[in-house]
């Protein structure tokens, strides 16, 4: 299964909430008045997520340079950081012993081209002998029917013929073999020329000697011995970090995304690049999967060397110019009095808090009930009837008509509308098709009936996929993924407001991405709003939160 589809449809669950406010009781607002808030206002800015990592800076092209023969290292050219050229002779095995294979075979090849002068002078002299033995055989011929000759006369006349001509064919046999034997014979020779050059060590690139790993007198076996000779390094000027980043963190990164990065031998000083690749095999280590980001960067000035620690920081998204609000106005709790009070009020009320299970939260597609009495409901599930607006426009984003768009949500209302009618005690809430709800903001409900719900919500998410995967192409399928990925970092929020009497009110956000500092307001909030982000007691008394 598409995992990164099925978090999109996790993060999909999100409600469309207007902005729900909920003005606490009579018994918390006495408790409020004993507090004085501050508060931040919504403005408007960049808010990006950045994900932190660290990996060693290496040289984007590198090769290990090993030896294909075996033998003693005669001689070394170069040292650590020198330049090299390609082709250019690193070191030197010992040549000596290649040296006298190659003569040896020399004179085996000069001895298999005089076999071969030898055979085609033998196929002359059997032509020869072959035209006057059939010479011979003709005139007796001629004669043995005149009855000039004796029978025995003509018998030895045809058997000389005979042998000339199988004479002629075994040296012709003989030639090929001794040229079989050349063949042999140079390729032997070519194989140690071969091997005697490789007794240099070369350079398969231009670039800087970056390691050094061998020294003069040195034996060095080619099927085993060390690792690498030599390393070389193409270019210094181009760099790259291959950055280890953890499981919770590698998703929304993409190849393109922008990178900073510092080293401690250049403190202060930040570095640019970009990712260019995510691999996709994660590797475990103490109960820990990361996964490879490598991040390539210009080096003009030579500053980062190899195996230098980076410090990265990779902006996986990025909003401009959007809402925003201090992220601290999402973390707030109002002091233990008011909380206190607030259930004290419910309690003699008799009523949900923030929406009685079953009505205010809800994995239903197409909405979210309505919240008991002094509670909110959950939002509106992201499709409607047919599948909501967010739903069609998903769909005609990834380019898909109006009339298989029309199709694809019928089709997903039933396959929803099965899943809830198998449902023991859900049949009274029928969806109407579109994007899997997410719960509304009610308590959460029983262990039992959390797990029943959890099952049941991943069997929405695996028939979602299913239709889409059915009717969608693996171009519109991937426009599909992207928006659902989109929605992966967005979550609803509880925030504080201070009403004109100074009482403390409940507020519903929904929001996007944060940095940490600022989170982007999706929906709920307009610029100006302000929100309590800590409280402190007045002189009338009170806990400090």
């Amino acid at each position: 299964m598409n995992k990164k589809l099925l978090a999109g449809i996790a993060g999909g669950a999100i409600a469309v909430i207007a902005g729900v406010s909920i003005v606490l009781g009579g018994g918390a607002n006495a408790a409020t008045g004993k507090y004085a808030y501050e508060t931040v206002a919504v403005g408007k800015g960049d808010v990006a997520r950045v994900i932190s990592a660290s990996g060693a800076v290496q040289p984007r092209e590198k090769v290990e340079v090993g030896s294909e023969v075996s033998g003693r290292i005669t001689a070394i050219y170069v040292d650590f950081n020198a330049p090299v050229k390609k082709d250019q002779v690193l070191a030197q095995v010992d040549p000596e012993t290649f040296q006298n294979t190659l003569d040896q075979n020399i004179a085996r090849l000069r001895q298999s081209e005089a076999a071969v002068d030898n055979s085609r002078a033998a196929i002359d002299r059997a032509k020869v002998s072959l035209d006057v033995a059939q010479k011979n055989y003709t005139r007796q011929k001629a004669l043995y029917d005149q009855q000039a000759i004796s029978q025995q006369a003509w018998e030895l006349a045809e058997q000389t013929f005979t042998n000339a001509k199988l004479t002629l064919q075994s040296e012709e046999v003989s030639l090929k073999s001794s040229l079989a034997g050349l063949e042999t014979s140079k390729a032997s020779v070519s194989d140690s020329r071969t091997r005697l050059e490789r007794t240099k060590i070369r350079s398969p690139i231009d670039g800087a000697i970056l390691s050094r790993e061998v020294e003069v007198g040195q034996t060095i076996q080619s099927s085993q011995s060390i690792k690498s000779l030599f390393i070389v390094a193409a270019d210094l000027s181009q760099i790259e970090i291959q950055a280890a980043v953890v499981e919770s963190d590698i998703g929304g990164i993409d190849a393109g995304d922008p990178v900073a990065f510092t080293v401690d031998a250049f403190p202060g000083e930040r570095f640019q690049g970009s990712v260019v690749q995510v691999r996709q095999l994660g590797t475990e280590t103490a109960n820990v999967v990361t996964y490879t980001v490598v991040i390539n960067a210009r080096n003009p000035n030579g500053k980062l060397l190899p195996g230098m620690t980076a410090n990265v920081e990779i902006t996986a998204d990025r909003a401009s110019d959007v809402l925003r609000i201090a992220y601290d106005a999402t973390r707030f709790q109002p002091p233990k009095e008011i909380q206190d009070a607030m259930r004290e009020e419910q309690q003699r009320n008799g009523e949900g808090g923030q929406g009685a299970p079953g009505q205010g939260g809800g994995q239903q597609m197409g909405g979210g009930g309505q919240g008991g009495p002094g509670g909110g409901g959950g939002g509106r599930g992201m499709g409607g009837p047919g599948g909501g607006p967010q739903f069609g426009e998903m769909l005609k984003t990834a380019g898909v008509d109006e009339a298989r768009a029309t199709k694809i949500q019928e089709e997903m209302q039933g396959e929803m509308q099965k899943i809830f009618a198998a449902s023991p005690g859900r049949q009274q809430q029928q969806p109407a098709g579109g994007i899997v709800g997410g719960p509304g903001f009610g308590p959460p409900p029983g262990m039992q009936q959390q797990q029943a719900m959890q099952e049941r919500r991943l069997k929405m998410q695996q028939t979602q996929e299913a239709v889409f995967r059915r009717n969608l192409s693996a171009e519109e399928y991937a426009a599909v993924s992207k928006a659902m990925s989109e929605m992966q970092s967005q979550k609803r929020v509880t925030v504080y407001k201070v009403d004109d009497k100074g009482q403390l009110e409940r507020h519903m956000l929904v929001i996007g991405l944060s940095d940490g500092s600022n989170a982007q307001i999706i929906r709920g909030a307009q610029e100006g709003d302000k929100f309590v982000v800590r409280a402190s007691a007045t002189d009338k008394g009170g806990p400090k939160s």
